[in-house]
């Protein structure tokens, strides 16, 4: 039965309406997905938020292989379909990789301001690749959706625990040696009231030298490497998920959108192996006794799971350039989560970002008709 106010919709009218809501809801899902795996970084290392991921994904498979059964009976999978997910997956493996390491190492508005740049990858590569047209507008639309994210990213503020006084080895010696002192005290005799006189000592004293070691605290030792950590996997993280944009797009031409999500699933899973093998070998043991480590990263990879079949669903009825264009809009929305759960204030510098992001989503939006 026709939904009321939509009966008189031609069909080109209800498929936009249909693609503006996948967009809308791998928008929301993915404004919240950031939120969620920076909770979870908070309690947990990037090695083991990654592996949480990864086995939080499981309970999926059954779930989509009975969506596929009813929704596609008799659905089969190409070998050039298993080519492309392939693809798409080894670059999703390497972005999440790099993203997460970065998101542990510094603050989720400086990622994702970075990060954000993604669309003009994937719109110059579409160009040269897919063949798609460029378009003056969603050319001017990319550039001002990344002008404004990266303006937001810039304003974020850096928040580190604070620490405790280091004392130097010459503070720590003397320090120990007053309290060593403190304990015992020399058996001298109570100074006389007279003017001039000494204290007397009273019996012998037998002295005797302790040697003690002081622990001297261990100074975190930085590698020369680590302040590129950062800028390295940002940059890897922006152009991975721009090429994986092409691989969808791709694949989504072969298959449904909902048996793409399911081999790139099955094929994202196997990177299992290495983290057990990694765990064996090592000998350790992933940390995540702490409760919130599971919950934060359970959400997170539901809304993402979420947001990911939104996305192919929407690469199956619009060009590339413009799915991955206007969805690049997602942390507009993560900042006001951000605003609206942390209580971060406003700036101007934050004002203009998300203006131009708004304003650039707008013109990417017009280019569709």
């Amino acid at each position: 039965m026709p939904l009321p106010g939509l009966s008189h919709l031609d069909p080109t009218s209800a498929a936009q309406w249909g693609l503006n809501g996948l967009v809308l809801i791998c928008l929301a899902c993915w404004g919240i997905w950031g939120i969620f795996d920076k909770k979870a970084l908070h309690v947990a290392s990037n090695r083991d938020v990654l592996f949480a991921m990864l086995v939080c994904q499981l309970p999926q498979v059954p779930l989509c292989w009975m969506m596929l059964n009813h929704f596609h009976p008799g659905w089969q999978v190409s070998g050039p379909l298993i080519y492309y997910c392939a693809l798409g997956a080894i670059v999703y493996v390497i972005s999440m990789v790099s993203y997460v390491t970065a998101m542990s190492r510094a603050e989720a508005g400086f990622v994702l301001g970075f990060t954000a740049g993604y669309p003009l990858v994937a719109q110059i590569l579409a160009v040269f690749l897919l063949g798609e047209k460029l378009v003056p507008g969603l050319m001017l639309g990319g550039l001002l959706i990344a002008a404004g994210v990266f303006s937001v990213g810039l304003t974020g503020e850096k928040h580190s625990e604070p620490k405790e006084p280091q004392l130097s080895d010459r503070e720590l010696l003397l320090a120990n040696l007053q309290r060593a002192s403190a304990d015992e005290p020399f058996p001298f005799s109570a100074p006389a009231a007279k003017p001039g006189s000494v204290a007397v000592l009273e019996r012998p004293v037998q002295t005797e030298l302790t040697a003690r070691t002081i622990a001297i605290p261990a100074k975190p030792t930085e590698s020369r490497f680590s302040p590129f950590i950062v800028p390295v996997c940002v940059v890897l993280a922006t152009l991975t998920w721009g090429i994986k944009g092409l691989f969808d797009k791709i694949a989504v031409g072969m298959a449904p959108p909902l048996v793409v999500y399911f081999v790139e699933l099955v094929l994202n899973l196997t990177t299992l192996i290495p983290f057990c093998l990694y765990f064996l070998i090592s000998k350790k043991r992933p940390q995540l006794q702490a409760r919130d480590a599971w919950v934060f990263t359970g959400l997170s990879t539901i809304t993402l799971a979420i947001g990911g079949w939104s996305y192919l669903a929407a690469l199956g009825m619009a060009s590339a350039s413009y799915v991955i264009t206007i969805t690049g809009c997602y942390p507009l929305l993560m900042y006001g989560f951000t605003i609206f759960f942390l209580k971060e204030r406003f700036n101007a510098t934050r004002l203009l970002g998300i203006a131009l992001i708004v304003i650039g989503g707008i013109c990417v939006q017009l280019t569709q008709h």
